[in-house]
């Protein structure tokens, strides 16, 4: 920027560095409050009254990766040291992915088989899961993409017997 134009956004009070921190610690408290009252850190946009903290929780999501990525960010060390201590899960789907795997665990030991309907009426999204899981499979087998069934997932079905 041309000298010209920062004496000019001086003489006018431009402020050049705005701090954030404060409203980041402000919305960590307020995640903290809803860890107390829910027991997580899953915060749904399909709340109206929590859409504003669901929307910070996505973005520090997005920011962690960045820092991951090397890339600049707002995300520091400290903070999702902070966020760890939470308990926040930095990738859901797979936080997902592994409590259905606990729960085909469950079916297992209540019907001991892998056999579960597709309308399971207990856990309608294990039967659909279960499929999926299947499915992912088999195209991995053929050559397609391997994305949704990586390697270690595969192993994990396979240390349950599934």
């Amino acid at each position: 920027m041309a000298k010209e134009r920062i004496c000019l956004l001086n003489e006018i009070g431009f402020v050049w560095v705005v701090e954030t921190s404060g409203k980041w610690s402000d919305m960590f408290e307020e995640l903290k409050k809803y860890k107390e009252t829910h027991g997580h850190c899953l915060v749904t946009v399909k709340c109206p009254s929590q859409k504003h903290l669901a929307l910070w929780v996505q973005k520090q999501r997005r920011q962690y990766r960045e820092m991951k990525k090397g890339r600049s960010t707002q995300m520091t060390a400290e903070r999702s040291d902070l966020l760890n201590g939470l308990g926040f899960v930095w990738k859901v789907y797979e936080d997902n992915w592994h409590e259905m795997l606990d729960d085909l665990r469950k079916y297992k030991e209540r019907h001991g088989d892998y056999l579960v309907p597709q309308k399971y009426g207990p856990n309608r999204q294990l039967g659909r899961w279960v499929t999926n899981q299947r499915q992912a499979y088999k195209n991995m087998l053929k050559g397609g993409n391997q994305s949704s069934m990586a390697k270690e997932r595969i192993c994990l079905l396979n240390e349950i017997g599934f």
